[in-house]
């Protein structure tokens, strides 16, 4: 299944409240600065990213990207594999259940406006 890369900067904080809407209302035990991760992901279609491009692009540190990777790893919404040719290195990349909820927040954004 083929995903749209989501939209750039305009609809993106759009899509950050209406996933801030979704943790609030569904009781959600995400963890904090979790929606910018999915964002990330959901910019990226359906490839995977090095962990450290992600720790790069939203200014993290090692320790607190894996922790809240792990964590959303925990809740089924993103998956983490060891890159092949370096061990240390990992891709992150959203799972179907991560896919469906970045949607479904997308959805609800766009018949919002």
């Amino acid at each position: 299944m083929s995903r749209r890369i989501l939209p750039a900067a305009d609809e993106l904080n759009g899509l950050l409240g209406a996933l801030l809407c979704l943790r609030m209302g569904s009781g959600n035990r995400l963890p904090g600065f979790a929606e910018p991760i999915l964002i990330f992901l959901g910019t990226r279609a359906e490839r995977p990213v090095r962990m450290g491009e992600l720790r790069e692009r939203l200014g993290l540190g090692q320790s607190r990207a894996s922790r809240l990777c792990a964590a959303l790893k925990r809740a089924g919404l993103v998956e983490i594999t060891t890159v092949a040719e370096d061990r240390r290195a990992s891709w992150v990349q959203l799972s179907q259940a991560g896919w469906a909820l970045v949607d479904e927040c997308t959805s609800a954004l766009r018949a919002k406006g």
